[in-house]
């Protein structure tokens, strides 16, 4: 695959999450993917590596609490080999009324048209201020 069949698959990936298709993301994944957050997990508990299955588990236990998908909106990429740098936007609405905003950088790895890494960058204490 080469650099901008990588950004079109980012692109559908990120895609998958405002129609809350977790199946259709986790079919994107490699079955050894991971995926990291910034921060430290003894202060926030989505932060540090996880499995493709506990990323299974958190998004169903995220889109728990909204009303509706997860716009991930890609703002910008730039891909080398089989690595795609993405600014992301995302906007949700929780069933609680409150509005989750957030920005990111994600750095994907891919491998055969599969994600296997993903390194998330974001504002952790926007995310704790809105889902607890």
């Amino acid at each position: 695959m080469n650099a901008e069949d990588n950004k079109r698959i980012v692109e559908v990936f990120c895609g998958h999450f405002e129609r809350a298709a977790i199946d259709d993301v986790l079919e994107m994944m490699s079955d050894d993917a991971t995926w990291w957050v910034n921060g430290k997990p003894h202060l926030f508990a989505g932060a540090g590596i996880k499995t493709k299955a506990e990323m299974a588990q958190v998004w169903r236990d995220l889109y728990a609490l909204l009303d509706g998908g997860l716009s991930m909106d890609v703002v910008g990429m730039i891909a080398e080999g089989g690595r795609v740098a993405a600014e992301v936007r995302s906007h949700a609405a929780t069933r609680s009324g409150k509005i989750y905003e957030n920005d990111y950088h994600m750095l994907f790895r891919l491998r055969d048209g599969k994600v296997v890494e993903v390194k998330e960058y974001t504002d952790l204490m926007h995310a704790a201020e809105i889902f607890g």
